[in-house]
């Protein structure tokens, strides 16, 4: 289920949550439906523009006096937006005729108290939860970046510590327990295993199959089902094709 579902059920679970509680203490389900229809869409569009308009436009960019600024308008804004909606309900199921919506409008302030409340806690939460995303793509470009760096790979063989070359590693082949490193001039074998390998390699080494990891700067040409390596035909495992593919004619590109 992706983001937009996630919110949508969520919008949707604080409006059948707003109805229930305020049809029983209103005694009349119609009339906190339609309250809550018609606050609950000013609250969200407020959550909304905050999250994806003054976050992103002015906090992100360390302007913290612009943002408190503006942050204080879209509240007075959406507040005026909040009294023009009651106005309009009352006037719709009233004519402005307060004593005939008693008890409903003088709890209507305590059912916009709560909507802000919850559309308030849903902007904080996706502010959070954004935060820690891009915290998280910053430490993995961050990985990923010192990896492309490395020059060489050290592996176990031998209870020895081997220093292998990554412009000469051709290729690596996963076996029952250990794995094989084919170079240029030679071959390694070792214990670690192949998704281990994989994690601490740089971008241009391709897993293309369960048991196998290519040296794209050594791929001589490859088809739907096969890559070559060194004159050897490796197979192209179906879980793993699609995706070897495409990083295979980005970084041939």
């Amino acid at each position: 289920m992706n983001k937009t579902s996630h919110q949508l059920l969520f919008w949707a679970g604080t409006f059948a949550a707003l109805v229930g509680l305020f049809s029983q203490k209103w005694n009349s389900f119609s009339d906190a439906f339609y309250f809550a229809g018609m606050l609950l869409p000013v609250a969200a569009g407020t959550a909304y523009f905050f999250i994806h308009f003054l976050v992103p436009r002015f906090l992100y960019t360390q302007q913290h006096l612009r943002f408190a600024l503006y942050t204080v308008y879209t509240l007075l804004v959406s507040a005026f937006l909040m009294v023009w909606v009651s106005m309009i309900s009352f006037i719709l199921l009233a004519d402005l005729k307060w004593y005939e919506m008693s008890p409903i409008a003088k709890d209507l302030f305590q059912m916009a108290l709560v909507t802000y409340f919850i559309a308030i806690l849903f902007s904080f939460i996706r502010m959070y939860a954004t935060n820690q995303g891009q915290a998280i793509q910053i430490e993995a470009l961050k990985e990923a970046e010192q990896r492309n760096r490395q020059s060489v790979l050290t592996i176990r063989s031998n209870r020895q510590n081997v220093p292998i070359p990554l412009a000469e590693l051709l290729y690596i082949e996963s076996l029952a327990d250990y794995v094989k490193l084919h170079t240029l001039n030679d071959l390694h074998m070792s214990k670690e295993k192949i998704s281990k390998l994989e994690e601490r390699l740089p971008n241009h080494f391709i897993r293309i199959h369960r048991s196998f990891l290519v040296n794209q700067h050594h791929v001589e040409r490859f088809g739907g089902d096969y890559v070559i390596v060194a004159q050897q035909e490796l197979p192209m495992g179906r879980k793993f094709k699609k995706e070897a593919i495409v990083k295979m004619k980005e970084l041939s590109s």
